[in-house]
């Protein structure tokens, strides 16, 4: 017996929530007997795919008529390897923007859109008049007509009403977290050598406001190290406003780790400070893990994590006082996690809801 066929579809393998979320699906069905096949657009593989599923390179470049010359491309190499694996894809998973653009026109009874961020937060920045209504416009063509799955309700929220997205379907399905694989992850050597910090992970962008956490850091006077996992177009700036607050020898930079989960679990709190999100795996991680957290309530995904008690640990976006008063509030606190914060979170429930769509 034939096993069953999954496609992805994204962007690219770079750093990122939706690029971690899409491979940990991806592992899910292989671990379930599905044959798993991989296409990414960009040539861009920043993380280890796991053994046993099949990675394929688009190669997109920008040229003229580049998204017509790539989806001939993209549905030509998706059909090609239907056919080496001698059956259809039972389901097809598509995510990020780029490749829903170049994936519209294939015609598959099973194909699923995976938006993963807020996207009127990004794209109607600045924009007024004619350019915010030819903007959304842009989008509603993009995404009208198709079946998506939003990974938190804020983004279904955004699609529907903000944006005004006519989808075919539309369902919220939470990104998928392996406990069994970050719990083992948590059990190698931390890097970082201090015994008391606080840690924040992520890229080095400004939609994470790295400034309102250094300067409500600096207010605060803990008698803790602040770690700042990741690395970006941010990161001159972020240094320049370090030695700005004297802040030279109480924060760590510490880059790109590939496996930031010892540090996460041995932190005395894991902080988020940014302006948007879609759905911040890095909350769930950490509670999984045992680590408090605080965390900005913005559009989208922290107030749909931080629920009943941990609701006090939510922050006013862009406020350094109130994240200065629950970095303390959160250091004297002691709330127990339970199974009831991260249950839905979990791998095994995510991956039952996408193969009931097949």
């Amino acid at each position: 017996m034939h096993k069953q066929n999954v496609l992805f579809v994204i962007d690219s393998l770079g750093i990122g929530g939706a690029e971690k979320a899409t491979l940990t699906l991806a592992e899910g069905f292989l671990k379930k007997g599905f044959h798993v096949d991989l296409i990414v657009c960009d040539p861009i593989v920043s993380f280890e795919v796991p053994k046993g599923i099949s990675l394929h390179i688009l190669g997109f470049q920008k040229s003229f008529m580049d998204y017509t010359l790539y989806a001939k491309k993209l549905h030509t190499m998706i059909r090609a390897l239907a056919h080496k694996n001698a059956a259809e894809y039972v389901l097809i998973l598509v995510a990020l923007q780029k490749a829903t653009k170049l994936m519209r026109g294939y015609a598959h009874p099973h194909i699923y859109h995976c938006v993963h961020s807020t996207l009127s937060q990004s794209a109607f920045a600045n924009r007024h008049g004619l350019r915010l209504f030819l903007k959304r416009r842009s989008l509603q063509k993009i995404y009208d007509g198709l079946h998506i799955i939003a990974v938190s309700n804020g983004i279904k929220e955004d699609l529907v009403h903000t944006i005004g997205i006519s989808p075919e379907s539309i369902q919220t399905i939470y990104n998928p977290i392996d406990l069994e694989h970050i719990s083992k992850q948590a059990l190698e050597a931390n890097p970082i050598k201090e015994e008391n910090y606080i840690v924040h992970v992520g890229r080095l962008h400004s939609v994470k406001r790295h400034d309102i956490l250094l300067k409500a850091f600096a207010l605060a006077n803990l008698d803790t190290k602040l770690v700042l996992v990741g690395d970006g177009s941010e990161r001159e700036n972020i240094e320049k406003l370090i030695q700005e607050l004297h802040l030279q020898n109480r924060v760590i930079l510490s880059g790109f780790i590939q496996n930031p989960y010892p540090i996460i679990k041995q932190a005395k709190l894991l902080v988020l400070s940014s302006q948007y999100e879609g759905l911040p795996t890095v909350l769930i991680e950490a509670l999984m893990l045992g680590t408090p957290v605080v965390s900005t309530n913005c559009k989208s995904g922290p107030d749909e994590i931080l629920k009943g008690e941990f609701e006090q640990f939510l922050v006013k976006v862009n406020d350094v006082d109130d994240l200065n008063k629950k970095l303390l509030l959160a250091l004297e606190s002691e709330v127990l996690i339970v199974d009831k914060h991260i249950d839905k979170f979990l791998s095994s429930k995510v991956l039952r809801k996408y193969m009931e769509l097949i």
